[in-house]
């Protein structure tokens, strides 16, 4: 920071001569603090790659340099540079794309990702066309009145406006809790993605949760711009299919033939018959993706939160779009890695699991489809037993309640006799007094017989009831037929709700255990998780007790389980096979346990197989999309040098970046290429080649900090695993 004197023309805004000498004026009209454009830039390209990096931050740092003491105008007088050297990028952007003919409608989302977008003639039909993810995340919150003296707008290319959003408000249920927090304006975000990573869409989310409107308005857009055959992951993708069925796009939803599945660690979650129709490992034409891209997305914008928690609209919206910018940018530079690691991953799964499948289908004599065959049995077994007939939840009802009355008689008739209290003219002298603890407990023995018998008239109530409602005219004993069939149902039925205990807290410890391995998550978030796991262990442990007293009595009587056996269950759809294991199923190969497993290798083959077809075009439109813009880019500044040297400029730097980001494209796609021949890398590549394979091996050694934040994860973990 140091005093200047500039030399300013008489019909010169006092701006234009500072920007002249690569100052950058803090207001308008006669700015007595300037800032470089060095250092902005410099805060631009910080704010970028660490958006918690305040600007206040960046002003302590610049004082601490100077010397200098901070003051918040410092900070005031800096956010409104760095506010108008935003807004002049912005504008020089404009100037560029219009000139590279990107300034169409949707062209970001129809170019940002060449893998899925740059078709080329004469490739292979992809069924799915496209994967993407959508999903909420509720930690950019923005508190009511924050900045409201702030009435600028800014436009994003990712937002999704208000209008095109509340066109769905009436389709479905949209109801705003009344337990709804009105501290907030905006709530969080609603985006989708595409399977590379790259943001597609942002809705923001006013004064409510996860509401259909937001899904179902990224989805219509979703539809208007990438048509035909497309895949969405949404971890509530089961149930969204119905609302999607009753809502006003279900025509435009199914005549571009779009399909909702459920992402792959939140299906994990689902139960099993939700899983053999909606899981991604089920389906036809997925690979190997897992469509949680929504979730890495989320890990990273969650460090934008702190600093816009008390920002103006304006600032919360520039800023939430400057990190998807830079998040776009890196997943292009990670996008031939991407692929890269799913082409090793895919021939690593075949190479590893092929053999126990071939050898299981000798054993067992079977083929290819009875792998699928095994789904679909299991599937439509599933859906024949989730409904109960009105004759055996009838019978179930009615010895659950012959049973209740049992044990109210039973209490009743051990209280019936109360014990008589004596006195003797020797009780009432002056020194003695009365007996009154005698007094008090037959007293509290009489308000026990009164409830007992109140207990007892109203379960004789519930039985006449269900008698007369059943049409029983003579009352069932414990050794009638129809009584044992009904206790047997009614125990089947305790079983059932016991599994279905075990599996809600087994659920639950699952998600606080990925959520426990979350980086970024503080200090007291993490603690208590951690106690959250410790109190989950010891509640699954008490369920699995109660389960192992049921798992004995059932017909046939079921295996005990063990602690670890539950702590190790990867899919919850281990629990539905448990359910409904006592109808005669045991005996088909698909309720095996180590059939299943292989059945699983199976399918994870299949998908294998898919991802390297799919990798197969991704990597020839990638390649030709870096050619392809190479060129456009270099075309276009060559063709202004002339008739706008500046703009011609600023298009020759973009081709430089570029062309540096597409050089590393095109050496990861011929490293590429050589896989599928050789299955090994050849190590005599030299010079840039070999730190490209290295890079592409991760053999590069880990830098200091990041090994450390690795190491805290670990031991973070471990500690919650009790």
């Amino acid at each position: 920071m140091s005093s200047m004197s500039v030399q300013q023309a008489a019909d010169e805004l006092a701006n234009v001569s500072l920007i002249n000498i690569g100052l950058l004026g803090c207001s308008p009209i006669q700015p007595t603090i300037a800032v470089s454009l060095q250092c902005l830039e410099l805060y631009h390209q910080i704010r970028r790659r660490k958006p918690s990096f305040s600007v206040q931050a960046m002003v302590k740092v610049l004082c601490a340099l100077h010397n200098r003491s901070y003051f918040q105008a410092l900070r005031d007088q800096f956010a409104i540079a760095f506010d108008v050297y935003l807004d002049i990028l912005r504008r020089v952007q404009e100037l560029a794309n219009t000139a590279l003919k990107r300034d169409t409608p949707h062209w970001r989302m129809l170019h940002s990702c060449p893998a899925c977008n740059y078709k080329q003639e004469n490739e292979p039909t992809l069924i799915p066309a496209r994967m993407d993810s959508m999903d909420s995340n509720s930690s950019l919150k923005r508190v009511d009145g924050s900045g409201h003296a702030d009435e600028r707008i800014f436009k994003s290319s990712y937002l999704i406006l208000p209008d095109e959003v509340d066109i769905f408000k009436d389709d479905t249920a949209n109801t705003i809790s009344d337990n709804t927090i009105k501290v907030f304006e905006q709530t969080g975000i609603f985006i989708s993605a595409c399977r590379h990573g790259m943001i597609q869409t942002l809705v923001k989310m006013r004064r409510s949760g996860e509401l259909a409107k937001y899904a179902l308005a990224t989805t219509n857009k979703v539809l208007d711009v990438y048509g035909l055959n497309g895949v969405t992951g949404y971890d509530i993708g089961c149930s969204y299919q119905k609302t999607v069925d009753a809502s006003s796009i279900s025509f435009k939803v199914h005549s571009n033939h779009h399909r909702f599945i459920v992402n792959s660690f939140h299906g994990h979650a689902h139960n099993r018959r939700c899983q053999l129709q909606f899981h991604p490992l089920y389906q036809d034409g997925l690979g190997l993706e897992d469509l949680e891209t929504c979730e890495r997305v989320f890990s990273a914008s969650n460090a934008v939160a702190p600093v816009v928690r008390h920002a103006s609209y304006f600032h919360w919206l520039q800023f939430i779009d400057l990190h998807f910018q830079q998040w776009d940018s890196d997943r292009y530079l990670e996008l031939s890695k991407f692929l890269y690691n799913n082409y090793k991953q895919a021939l690593a799964i075949i190479d590893d699991l092929s053999p126990a499948v071939e050898e299981l289908k000798l054993v067992l004599n079977i083929s290819d489809g009875d792998f699928k065959r095994w789904n679909i049995e299991e599937l439509e077994l599933l859906e024949t037993l989730t409904e109960e007939t009105d004759e055996d939840v009838e019978a179930m009802t009615y010895v659950e309640a012959l049973q209740s009355l049992a044990k109210a008689e039973a209490a009743y008739g051990s209280v019936m006799t109360v014990q008589f209290l004596t006195y003797t003219p020797v009780d009432f002298t002056p020194t003695h007094g009365l007996q009154k603890e005698k007094q008090a407990f037959a007293r509290a023995r009489e308000a026990e017989r009164h409830a007992a018998h109140r207990k007892l008239v109203l379960e004789m109530n519930v039985v006449d009831d269900i008698e007369r409602h059943m049409g029983i005219t003579e009352r069932w004993q414990p050794q009638d037929t129809k009584y044992q069939e009904g206790l047997a149902y009614l125990t089947n039925r305790q079983f059932i709700r016991a599994i279905e205990q075990l599996q809600g807290l087994v659920v639950q410890r699952l998600f606080e255990l990925a959520k426990a391995n979350i980086a970024g998550t503080g200090y007291k978030l993490r603690q208590h998780i951690s106690n959250a796991i410790s109190r989950r262990s010891a509640a699954i442990r008490r369920a699995l007790e109660k389960y192992n007293q049921l798992a004995i009595v059932q017909t046939p009587p079921q295996e005990v389980i063990e602690y670890s056996e539950v702590a190790s269950y990867a899919w919850l759809g281990e629990f539905d096979l448990l359910k409904h294991s006592c109808h005669c199923i045991l005996e088909k190969p698909w309720t095996s346990k180590g059939n299943r497993e292989v059945a699983n290798n199976f399918f994870k083959i299949q998908r294998a197989r898919e991802e390297i077809q799919c990798l197969n075009v991704e990597v020839a439109r990638l390649s030709a999309w870096v050619d392809h813009e190479d060129a456009h880019l270099k075309s276009t500044f060559k063709s202004l040098v002339e008739s706008d040297p500046t703009l011609s400029h600023e298009i020759s730097c973009m081709y430089e970046e570029r062309r540096r980001v597409n050089d590393v494209h095109r050496k990861r796609i011929q490293a590429i290429r050589d896989l599928p021949e050789m299955r090994s890398i050849d190590d005599h590549r030299g010079g840039d080649a070999d730190e490209m394979m290295e890079d592409l091996r991760g053999t590069r050694s880990i830098e200091a900090d990041e090994d450390d934040a690795l190491c805290d994860e670990a031991d973070r973990l471990e500690a919650c695993m009790i």
